[in-house]
């Protein structure tokens, strides 16, 4: 097992940060640390302090602190921070409660001040209220399916994440987080519950507040590097309040039709009342490094024309000439925010400003976010929310995957090293990548929505949401003029440079009403009737412009190029939908709910009008019953469900095209496309889940699930008759897919004093996907995965390559003979030239997973530890295949002798692609993913800032990783694509993920 440890001791020396916010950052903590007065004396009969959480001793807003026996008490407001007046004994007991933890009592005196409440997060909270898309949302006890939340700010504060995609990985069961590489402004893919379709996207739905918005992945332009930026990286992690994971069909039948790889929920802070305005602000500063660069950077090897082995290392040539390769990358992030109000109007506003710098020059992102929250109650039975958000900023993606710095380090050969490129890969050395080619992407995006909530009569409530999502891309891809220094790199027309814009505007448009009636059918029996309506429209309007040969220096846009080329097009796609549901529920312990929603959609074929998903389930709280003796076990409550939900087709698939040419006498004339299918229809989704949610020993807390989904009339392309007059192939509902799995949570208090406590939380997941129909077609080819397939019987995009079984070393030639390959299930070996394509392995996770331990002392200091892992699927090592199979410059290709003859084998008939079972690698991995340490500096220390509170945390990510995976990074995807991210699995030439150090300072006024 290789494991890529990180020189973090002398890493951390060698952080290169801006002197000015390293300085701004140690004033503003030697502010807190010194400045002020004396507290003023506190009244004996006034008790005061902060209710924080006993794991990440984050402030707790909106908790109940009371005198035990009184009848009232006070909320805490933004900080924490509470205050108890009239206090009636010398000693008291206070309890606290707030939904998502476990109440707490602690008895203090009268008089006390600064007091520190923590309260344990609770993971089994039966009565909070999660969105589900009804009017007034569900108690956890009433939903039969899994549903995952995620404190964000409690996880913000001790990881130093710094988006959305990070946030989430390895804090949800059964989620699969996918990174496509390390550089500054990369993004990152989501797979719910793994795989499910074979031809369409496999990201969830995402909401904001109850309005859709864009998640795109693999955004930019250009080939070279340029597609990694996700719509996700938008949303700032500090305007989040939780998100909440719908995982499937049985849990998103009411989000209909293009919600069955599932639904996340964000839902954003807002303001609450106070007798003052609250201010925050946080500063954070940190590094990122290539780890150990030279233990992962390949040496390469050729023979000269004497015969003798020469050797290149990047790392050890260009240390030899006195410079590193990569350097240390910085990132910084100031926010603030301010809310408050009345009973009558609270607000939120937010600011951030992001600056990020990779490990090259040209990789470098600057960011602002902006947001504003305002809820208005003018009447006890209404309230209107309205929230809008703004991003704008540029990031600089540098190159990678083709011209790259990566690629030429490990593609290089020191029979180039006398000679312009210094020996690096495809002729070009760092400088050069750094002066020459740029990828950006510049976006201007705009979230607004407003939400009507109004309770008419007692027993309903309806509610109305509308928003809108504007996204504005600007991706470019710019190959500069070259200078007179380097041209020799260059051809002729390469080096006079090209430019590729591509504009991306899109737009999400949401109108969604649903209506609450509830009623006590008898003393024991309560329905609630809910039913609604939505309609969704999602515009795309793209224009693209490439000019081609710049006639001097400093030229950068199409207009001043020789050769000018262009294109347009829109894309509009529109779903109209209704639902009814139906909740009964028995003593509050036992629940029924029944649903159906109909939908319509723009891309559905015109022989098909309506989409029709329904949905059951159940679930019971046990424990509450009167019958129930086990003690020890303080909470069960017992679930299933049963729902389906759809995928739409792709725009246009369903309708018969032409396209333009040029006609007879140059006129212009159209020719067949695409010959449609009137009959096309979403895939749909159906899904079975039973569970469990338990508390024993009020210390140990266990949520279970097993699902089992199908995906039928799954879309895929099937050749056509010449006859029809319409070239190619048809999208046509002949496939189906299984897939299924388990997933659990685990949480244990495994140690609770006053001044000590110690939590360990664990998630598994697990995922077997099947194509169990194809319709007749013996396989589908992967676009972009050359050694992918779909084939029946097997997983989706599956490895498939011929497998050598057995070769002899023929010391004469050098060479690997008498090769046998595997002939197929149940069938001997045959002769490689005649041997099938045999399955290799899943692209897919079989097991994901973490485990977190987060140990808190004298209630101020908070340490935390996450590993996660993933494990059983398989990733092909492009750079060594194309190193060793067809460069020929790998240690085996000089020494084949000294190697496994199928390894040999491999090295000397890979080249095309087909035997290259040995490149097809296990890309299992654990990763010691967060450590940090948070310290909840002394009020009276921060009280003469003018603050309320103040913390420090010192995080570190990304900083080792256990695989026996041999290229860069058994995390990176070389091929990113915006309708189906990450469904080609290899990588080549890709920055990996890098590893972090990051301190933040978070100071409350």
């Amino acid at each position: 097992m290789r494991q890529d440890s990180g020189q973090l001791g002398a890493r951390l020396t060698g952080v290169v940060v801006s002197r000015w916010s390293w300085r701004v950052f140690g004033a503003a903590a030697l502010v807190v640390a010194v400045l002020g007065a004396p507290l003023a004396a506190q009244s004996t009969r006034t008790i005061s302090g902060t209710v924080l959480s006993a794991t990440a001793l984050t402030p707790i807003q909106g908790a109940d602190v009371r005198v035990q026996g009184a009848a009232a008490g006070v909320f805490t407001d933004v900080s924490g921070r509470f205050r108890l007046t009239n206090v009636s004994s010398d000693q008291v007991t206070l309890v606290v409660r707030r939904i998502r933890y476990q109440p707490m009592s602690q008895t203090v005196r009268a008089g006390s001040a600064d007091l520190r409440l923590l309260m344990t997060e609770a993971t089994v909270t039966l009565d909070e209220v999660v969105v589900t898309g009804t009017a007034v949302g569900e108690q956890q006890r009433a939903i039969g399916n899994a549903v995952s939340s995620i404190n964000v700010s409690q996880e913000l504060e001790r990881s130093g994440v710094g988006d959305v995609g990070n946030l989430i990985n390895a804090r949800a069961a059964g989620v699969i987080v996918t990174s496509g590489n390390g550089r500054a402004g990369s993004g990152t893919g989501i797979a719910i519950r793994g795989r499910s379709t074979i031809s369409l996207n496999q990201q969830p739905l995402v909401y904001i507040d109850g309005v859709r918005v864009t998640n795109d992945v693999g955004t930019g332009a250009g080939s070279q590097g340029g597609r990694g930026v996700s719509r996700l990286n938008d949303i700032s992690p500090e305007d989040i309040e939780s998100i909440e994971i719908i995982k499937g069909p049985a849990a998103a039948t009411i989000y209909g039709t293009e919600a069955s790889n599932g639904v996340v929920q964000i839902i954003t802070k807002r303001g609450r009342a106070s007798d003052k305005s609250r201010w925050g602000l946080a500063v954070r500063q940190g590094t990122q490094w290539f780890q150990d660069p030279e233990g992962r950077i390949p040496t390469n090897y050729a023979k000269n024309a004497a015969g003798q082995i020469l050797s290149w290392n990047a790392i050890q040539e260009e240390k030899t000439r006195g410079v590193e390769i990569w350097k240390n990358g910085q990132m910084q992030s100031f926010s603030g925010t301010v809310s408050g109000g009345s009973n009558l109007v609270q607000y939120y506003v937010s600011s951030v400003y992001d600056k990020d710098k990779g490990i090259e020059p040209n990789n470098h992102l600057d960011r602002y976010t902006g947001s504003a929250n305002l809820n208005i109650s003018p009447r006890p039975t209404i309230d209107v929310n309205s929230r809008v958000g703004y991003v704008a900023g540029k990031t600089h993606l540098g190159a990678d995957y083709g011209v790259g710095t990566i690629t030429g380090a490990m593609y290089g050969s020191p029979l180039a090293l006398n000679t312009p490129s210094r020996g690096f890969g495809f002729g070009y050395p760092p400088e050069v990548v750094w002066g020459v080619f740029d990828n950006t992407q510049e976006v201007n995006r705009f979230t607004g929505s407003t939400t009507f909530n109004h309770r008419p009569v007692s027993w309903f409530t309806h509610r109305l949401i509308a928003g809108v999502d504007q996204t504005g891309e600007d991706n470019v891809y710019l190959q500069k003029f070259v200078p007179v220094q380097w041209k020799p790199l260059f051809t002729a027309s390469g080096s006079k440079g090209q430019v590729q814009q591509d504009l991306r505007n899109i737009t999400y448009l949401t109108g969604d009403y649903s209506g609450t009636a509830k009623f006590s059918l008898t003393k024991s029996l309560v329905s609630s009737s809910s039913f609604g309506g939505q309609y969704y429209q999602k515009r795309v309007r793209t224009s693209q412009v490439v000019g081609l040969e710049f006639p001097a220096p400093g030229l950068k846009v199409a207009a001043a190029a020789a050769t000018r080329q262009g294109s347009q097009d829109f894309l509009r796609n529109t779903t109209v939908g209704f639902y009814g549901q139906e909740q009964l529920a028995f003593n509050d312990r036992l629940f029924l709910t029944g649903a159906v929603r109909v939908d319509n959609n723009s891309a559905f074929g015109d022989n098909f009008d309506l989409a029709t998903y329904p949905k059951v389930s159940g679930t019971w709280v046990i424990s509450e019953e009167p019958f129930w003796k086990l003690g020890s076990i303080n909470t069960l409550k017992l679930r299933a469900a049963f729902g389906q939900s759809g995928l739409q087709p792709e725009v246009f698939t369903a309708l018969r095209t032409f396209q333009p040419v040029t006609g007879t006498a140059d006129q212009p004339a159209v020719t067949p496309q695409l010959i449609g299918n009137s009959d096309l229809k979403p895939e749909k989704g159906q899904e079975f889940e039973v569970g469990f949610e338990g508390l024993a020993f009020n210390r140990l807390s266990v949520d279970f699930t097993y699902f089992s989904k199908t995906t039928k009339d799954a879309i895929l392309l099937r050749p056509v008759p010449p006859s029809t007059g319409f070239p190619g192939s048809q999208y046509v509902n002949i496939g189906e897919v299984s897939n299924h799995g388990l997933e659990g949570r685990v949480t244990l208090q495994a140690f609770t004093r006053d001044n000590v406590s110690w939590d360990i939380t664990g998630n598994v997941g697990t995922t077997k996907d099947k194509i169990e129909d194809l319709g007749g077609i013996p396989f589908v080819s992967v676009p972009g995965g050359p050694t992918q397939r779909h084939v029946e019987g097997y997983p989706i995009a599956g490895m498939w390559a011929k497998r050598v079984t057995s070769a002899t070393f023929d010391a004469t030639t050098a060479r690997a003979t008498n090769l046998q390959c595997d002939g197929g299930p149940g069938k001997a070996a045959l002769a490689c030239a005649s041997a099938p394509f045999v399955f290799q392995g899943t692209i897919t996770p079989k097991i994901t997973g973490a485990v977190s331990n987060t140990i808190t002392l004298w209630k101020r200091l908070s340490l935390y530890g996450l590993v996660d892992f993933k494990r059983g699927n398989k990733l092909l090592n492009t750079d060594e295949t194309i190193r060793c199979a067809i460069f020929v410059t790998c240690d085996v290709n000089m020494h084949p002798e000294n190697y496994d003859p199928i390894y040999v084998a491999n090295a000397q008939n890979g080249s095309s692609l087909q035997i290259v079972n040995s490149f097809i690698q296990d890309a299992s991995f654990a990763s010691l993913r967060e450590v940090s340490a948070s310290y909840s500096i002394p009020e009276r220390y921060a009280q003469k800032a003018g603050a309320t509170r103040a913390s420090i945390t010192v995080a570190g990510r990304n900083l080792h990783r256990w695989t026996s995976y041999t290229g860069l990074d058994p995390e990176s995807r070389s091929l990113q694509n915006v309708n189906n991210p990450f469904q080609a699995a290899f990588d080549q030439g890709v920055t990996p993920t890098l590893a972090q150090f990051i301190a933040t300072l978070n100071l409350t006024f």
